[in-house]
């Protein structure tokens, strides 16, 4: 074997190695502490005759900065991996360090006897 040969082997071979390790499996929210500052309660979600949830919650901004949306990742059954991605926009700016009741939400289709769960990914 060459020597430059070998040496793009042992470079891809570190590459391969280093990818999974570097991975962080966490939900977004939870990799940048946004989940700590932005947070949602007294969250209920009802299922309308079409399968689709319906929620509503409080938003508490616990950021310096007004929020005037959010994306949601909710899921169903503890089932992260069919999750879906909700934007949500404030009919007014959310201020810092308050909260603001959200209703009638579409966060996607639900089962019959499904438990939806929401937490935010993303603040604009």
């Amino acid at each position: 074997m060459r020597p430059l040969t070998a040496i793009v082997c042992f470079v891809a071979l570190c590459a391969l190695i280093d990818a999974p390790t570097a991975q962080d499996t966490r939900p977004p929210a939870a990799q940048s502490g946004l989940g700590e500052l932005v947070k949602i309660d007294s969250f209920q979600a009802t299922r309308r005759a079409d399968n689709y949830g319906i929620a509503s919650f409080v938003l508490s901004n616990g950021t310096d900065k007004k929020i005037d949306s959010v994306e949601l990742t909710c899921w169903i059954d503890d089932d992260r991996e069919r999750a879906t991605t909700v934007l949500v926009w404030a009919n007014q700016p959310v201020p810092a360090h308050a909260s603001y009741q959200f209703k009638n939400v579409n966060i996607g289709v639900v089962g019959p006897n499904s438990r939806s769960q929401c937490e935010v990914t993303r603040v604009d």
